[in-house]
């Protein structure tokens, strides 16, 4: 009886083992073959990509005469992974160039109709697509997609809405940042950043606008303005400027020092200084780093009044640091070699002056 189960067990040990190895058999070979599709993929998509990118040096070089149509190419572009291989291409290619290249990358489109592919993406539900198609609208100066665009301001989704401000700015350039005088949601810095870059010029009518915009609920829009009255030295808006120092966002009140300190007069230095017992912490650092480039002669025993007696070690390090810019490393060492001076300055100054305590 014992014997029959041993057996028992035995027989069962050998099919479980043989199950296991099937199963480890199945699993290897569905990995291998996942593997092997993805490698597939990988391989096909790079083969596109340089077909697409040979088709577009060839256009550059051959410039008019490459102008035809390739019924070889037309027939790959019916598959729709390549096509948008291909728009991705163009795309990358019309920020890469520029004068005639950028031209003949542009007459791509039109001959190869990727209008249509740009178009159908913004019918699409999946919000990187959507944003894709704006892009690529964009970057082929469709303008009869402007009302399309200006729809999708609106969007729900951060990526969509982005970018169509982008694109309408691109159309548009200054007049296309209406949207900014409604706009709810924060504009990100990297969105700042690419808007401002698309200004290339403003329009005569631009102060009425910006004004308003200084004064908007939404702090990234103030942020955004500041930054574009420093990237076009807009000095009638200094006092405008002046009057954010007090404003409830430290953020807003350190870009009012910083576009101050672009639009720099012989007051800038006394103003600056004047406030700085009321501002919050950031701003008293950004007033000192703003003393520091300025290298004014006149900020100097204010600069040593916060060395000696401001009891925030980050303030006393960029006193001390404003003063070397402003040649007192004379000063600053005889103070350090003083054995009746604090400890706490002393190291303060040896930071200042790189040392070694």
């Amino acid at each position: 009886m014992n014997s029959m189960l041993h057996r028992v067990t035995i027989h069962e040990l050998v099919i479980a083992i043989v199950v296991v190895l099937i199963l480890v058999l199945l699993l290897t070979i569905t990995v291998l073959s996942y593997s092997f599709y993805k490698y597939r993929i990988l391989y096909r998509r790079q083969a596109w990509v340089q077909t697409s990118e040979q088709k577009v040096m060839e256009a550059i070089v051959r410039g008019e005469d490459g102008a035809s149509l390739d019924e070889t190419f037309l027939m790959q572009l019916r598959e729709p992974s390549f096509r948008n291989v291909f728009l991705g291409v163009l795309v990358a290619s019309d920020r890469k160039f520029s004068g005639v290249a950028r031209n003949e990358v542009n007459n791509l489109f039109k001959i190869y109709k990727m209008e249509d592919a740009a178009w159908q993406k913004l019918q699409q539900k999946k919000s990187y697509l959507i944003a894709g198609g704006i892009l690529e609208l964009a970057v082929m100066r469709v303008e009869d997609a402007i009302p399309d665009i200006i729809s999708l301001l609106d969007h729900p989704k951060r990526q969509v809405y982005q970018e169509a401000q982008y694109a309408i700015v691109g159309f548009k350039g200054f007049d296309g940042l209406d949207f900014l005088n409604t706009l709810v949601v924060p504009l990100s810095d990297w969105q700042q950043l690419r808007l401002l870059r698309s200004v290339a010029k403003l329009p005569d009518a631009y102060e009425k606008w910006m004004k308003n915009w200084l004064i908007s609920p939404n702090e990234s829009v103030i942020i955004f303005t500041l930054r574009l009255i420093r990237k076009f030295q807009l000095l009638p808006f200094y006092n405008d400027v002046v009057n954010l120092l007090d404003h409830a966002s430290v953020t807003v009140s350190v870009q009012a020092i910083r576009t101050l300190a672009a639009l720099e007069n012989v007051d800038t230095v006394y103003q600056l200084i004047a406030i700085f017992a009321t501002q919050p912490h950031e701003s008293q650092i950004e007033i000192l780093r703003t003393l520091k480039k300025s290298r004014s002669p006149q900020s100097e025993p204010f600069l040593q009044e916060q060395l000696w007696y401001n009891p925030a070690i980050s303030v006393k390090i960029a006193a001390a640091e404003a003063l070397i810019a402003l040649g007192q490393h004379s000063y600053l060492k005889n103070i350090a070699a003083t054995e009746i001076v604090p400890l706490e300055i002393k190291q303060v100054i040896k930071h200042a002056l790189q040392e070694k305590v």
